[in-house]
């Protein structure tokens, strides 16, 4: 079982992507895309008609560009699974949270983006999604339509996802326990490594490292930072890939950063590809022993 995963595309900067194809060569089974897959062209959206148009304008670019659409063919052909979720360039503008906007403008945004990758979304519309294979069960959170700044929420305990998401997850986690592995995708990381994190919210961090750190085989994948992370620290396996086509935050310079997870009963693989030698990573995690 293969599972790529990426963030942080920005046509803008790379018109021409390649790097898709590497991940095409790859052969996943599942392509996971962790958020900022578009930029918005400015973060003060008030307008929920001008909000969708220029989301759907900018998803249409992503979805035409060479590369990506051959990856996007390629795993349909080979039916394979896509899971999309969006972070905040794709959603409302940089470090924007639905619950601290009107309801139509987060709609316009979720609904821009089931129509831009054809998702299914559960009954009320919401995104958070799950697939599930004989080894891995993967869950996908939308950690943006509910989410209020840390401010209005810093010890809220269904802080980030809100109530009803909240009890899905678990039950998720719970339900998954018959799998030897787990899966969380999660737009924002959970340690703090840029601007946003969940440790920004320390009610749901704590929620969130009760349900996971006692779970053999679960990991967190994140991006949003535009760097590659192994990180154990807080009890959570933390794998985090972004910048897979645009510059960087701090120094600048291209990005290339995505993930591939190989699992078999043994455990998983993870590399993390990168174009800078420090941001390459290879390593073996063995379910017996069940830490970097």
């Amino acid at each position: 079982m293969k599972i790529a995963f990426a963030s942080c595309a920005k046509f803008e900067h790379y018109p021409s992507q390649p790097v898709w194809l590497e991940i095409q060569n790859e052969k996943p089974d599942v392509l996971i895309l962790l958020g900022d897959n578009i930029y918005l062209d400015h973060n003060n959206h008030s307008d929920a008609g001008e909000l969708k148009a220029e989301l759907t304008e900018q998803y249409q670019l992503q979805l035409n560009e060479p590369h990506f659409k051959s990856l996007l063919a390629d795993l349909k052909q080979r039916n394979g699974q896509l899971l999309v979720i969006y972070d905040d360039h794709d959603f409302l503008g940089n470090n924007r949270y639905g619950g601290d906007h009107a309801p139509d403008l987060r709609n316009a945004a979720r609904q821009a983006l089931v129509s831009a990758f054809d998702l299914s979304p559960q009954p009320n519309g919401d995104v958070y999604s799950k697939f599930q294979s004989p080894l891995v069960d993967v869950v996908l959170l939308d950690e943006r339509f509910y989410r209020r700044s840390p401010q209005a929420s810093r010890d809220d305990r269904d802080a980030i996802l809100g109530a009803a998401q909240w009890t899905w997850l678990e039950a998720e986690v719970a339900n998954s326990k018959a799998k030897p592995f787990l899966v969380v995708a999660s737009s924002t990381t959970v340690h703090k490594y840029g601007d946003e994190s969940w440790e920004q919210y320390p009610g749901a961090l704590a929620r969130l490292r009760k349900l996971l750190s006692g779970r053999r085989g679960a990991l967190v994948i994140s991006g949003d930072v535009h760097r590659n992370v192994l990180c154990d620290e807080s009890g959570v396996l933390e794998i985090v890939s972004s910048g897979v086509a645009r510059n960087g935050v701090i120094f600048g310079g291209k990005r290339k950063n995505y993930g591939i997870l190989s699992f078999d009963d043994a455990g998983v693989r993870a590399q993390l590809k990168s174009l800078k030698a420090g941001g390459q990573f290879d390593v073996n995690i063995l379910l017996d022993n069940w830490r970097l």
